[in-house]
């Protein structure tokens, strides 16, 4: 056994006892300050452990641990299901250690309330009410703790909410991804996780969210679930000669081992099929719970690769280079394959027919040679913004395209160099922030009163959050954007105060304000901010503001959220 399995075994251990460990941390209020790190470690601890093991953790919804609490069956189970459904969804690591960290967190001030009713004791009428408010209390817990990010809490916050609505038939809006991935693994968890549940609990509770809910995203997360468990089976029961068997490994060569008394006895090596299914094994053998995963080759999670930064170094030649014929852009270009589809229908903007190119030269010669690097540069970061997977992503796309409406409405549609110029940083600050803010990505829009209103508005607002992290940024824009003054244009205004800003910032500010009064009910811009869309509607050629807003209302807008 190499010791890289041996260290297997150990996590394993590790993992387990530390969750039960971390459970009772609440009951000694000294230890409260360290509750909210001690979870982020521990959340970061399953996502590497299912990383390199996913094998042992997908038996783990098998399998039950005797010598643990009701509670820290369930808390594993729930952490597991995350794991699985966060992995097929293809997340980053950010987000996975938020949803992790409130699931850990949702039972740290009720484990002897759970355990109780798990074992089927009826509670105190002190332990109704603890029970009642356990998620608030959590959220106490957390912020008592230090909790940078407020997505853990927010997400605690709707739980309970959530997990009702998916067990009913009631038509209460579910727009928060995050916490339903949460709600779908707590659900599954407490079928599952009770001692001694029926054989098949887990196809039946999956059926069962399927079919009472119509929510897309619930669908496609379940999906997602059997699609991974599909792919590693393991911890499913079978026949073998009369014996119990599980299997440990699923390939060209299953790996199984028998048991007696719920303990292992051999391991099997066999190419023939067997009919399996999900049925609860209790046991405390630590051979069948850690050591076992020693002697099996596991395999392994590749993190998911991002082409990020090898699309930005093509970005930063078309941005940089002066390009004298069609044939050095498509030269540049020539690494994506995938662009020409895009091109051609971006094209269809410059068709007064709206007929897509036929290919990338005559996409490109729809566009003009001054405008086509910036039209390839802005299609290679929606192709990024595409590829990034996030909760949100369907409604992060949505409100760019909403952007790019309103900025061919204000411009007359006056498709060219200036629709390019402004729309490429936007879409450049997007992707953005899809890499470095992903965690603090909200479906709703912000609209809480800024603290320095001598400074614009951030278009980090349309998308849930105060603002973008300026250095980062600044980082950002300068390697790959150095050399264009519309990306630091669109950073002024970002940055600068109101008497320090250009033209082309102002236009910027006009874009980002009316995105907001067309994503959101709550919005109202200020005296300023009135000002400058007055200003920059007479400047692109209509009376006043009140006609460029029934332009938008021509359009038929509409806001898929609030």
């Amino acid at each position: 056994m190499s010791q890289t399995n041996q260290e297997i075994s150990k996590k394993l251990f590790e993992l387990i006892q530390k969750t039960e460990i971390v459970l009772r941390l609440y009951y000694n209020k000294n230890k409260w300050p360290s509750i909210f790190p001690t979870l982020a470690q521990l959340a970061e601890l399953y996502r590497d452990t299912y990383q390199v093991a996913p094998n042992a953790l997908h038996s783990y919804l098998s399998f039950y641990f005797d010598e643990f609490s009701p509670t820290t069956n369930l808390v594993v189970k729930k952490c597991i299901l995350v794991c699985i459904m966060v992995e097929g969804h293809g997340y980053s690591a950010k987000i996975q250690q938020e949803l992790l960290v409130a699931c850990i967190a949702s039972f740290i001030c009720a484990k002897n309330e759970n355990d109780k009713l798990q074992k089927g004791i009826a509670l105190t009428e002190q332990g109704k009410k603890l029970w009642k408010v356990r998620y608030q209390l959590a959220v106490k817990v957390l912020e008592h703790g230090g909790s940078v990010n407020k997505q853990a809490t927010r997400m605690l916050a709707r739980l309970q909410p959530y997990c009702d609505t998916l067990r009913s038939k009631n038509a209460t809006p579910l727009y928060d991804n995050t916490t339903l991935i949460v709600a779908i693994a707590q659900i599954i968890a407490f079928a599952i996780a009770k001692r001694g549940c029926k054989p098949n609990t887990l196809g039946l509770c999956i059926k069962r969210i399927y079919l009472t809910n119509t929510d897309e995203f619930v669908r496609v997360s379940l999906n997602k679930l059997i699609e991974q468990f599909g792919l590693l089976p393991v911890g499913a029961s079978t026949n073998y000669d009369g014996n119990t068997a599980v299997i440990l490994l699923k390939g060209e060569q299953h790996v199984l081992c028998t048991l007696e008394d719920n303990k292992l006895t051999r391991l099997i090596k066999t190419q023939k099929p067997y009919r399996y299914e999900f049925k609860q094994i209790i046991t405390s053998d630590k051979q069948l719970l850690y050591k076992v995963w020693g002697h099996i080759e596991l395999p392994s999670i590749q993190p998911n690769k991002s082409n990020f930064d090898d699309t930005f170094a093509v970005i930063d030649k078309l941005n940089k280079g002066s390009f004298g014929s069609f044939r050095a852009i498509e030269k540049t270009i020539a690494p994506f394959p995938y662009i020409e589809e895009a091109l051609t229908q971006a094209a269809k903007l410059y068709n007064r027919e709206a007929q897509k190119g036929a290919n990338i030269r005559h996409s490109l010669t729809m566009v003009g040679l001054d405008t086509a690097s910036l039209l390839c540069q802005r299609v290679l970061i929606e192709q990024v913004i595409s590829q990034l997977r996030h909760p949100f992503a369907q409604d992060v796309w949505h409100k760019y395209q909403l952007i790019s409406l309103i900025l061919a409405t204000l411009i007359k549609k006056a498709y060219g160099e200036e629709f390019e110029s402004i729309l490429s940083p936007i879409s450049a600050v997007v992707a953005f922030m899809l890499k470095h803010h992903d965690i603090d990505i909200k479906r709703f829009t912000y609209t809480d009163e800024q603290l320095d209103d001598a400074k614009p508005y951030s278009l980090s607002r349309l998308f849930g959050f105060q603002s973008f992290n300026e250095h980062k940024l600044h980082t950002y824009f300068d390697a790959h954007f150095g050399d264009s003054p519309a990306h630091q244009a669109f950073q002024n205004s970002e940055q600068e105060k109101h008497n320090h800003l250009s033209e082309d910032a102002n236009t910027f500010v006009a874009v980002k304000v009316l995105s907001m009064l067309w994503s959101s009910a709550t919005f109202e811009p200020t005296a300023w901010q009135k000002s400058v869309l007055e200003n920059q509607a007479i400047k692109f050629g209509w009376k006043n503001i009140d006609e460029l807003h029934s332009a938008l209302l021509a359009l038929s807008l509409h806001n898929m959220i609030e």
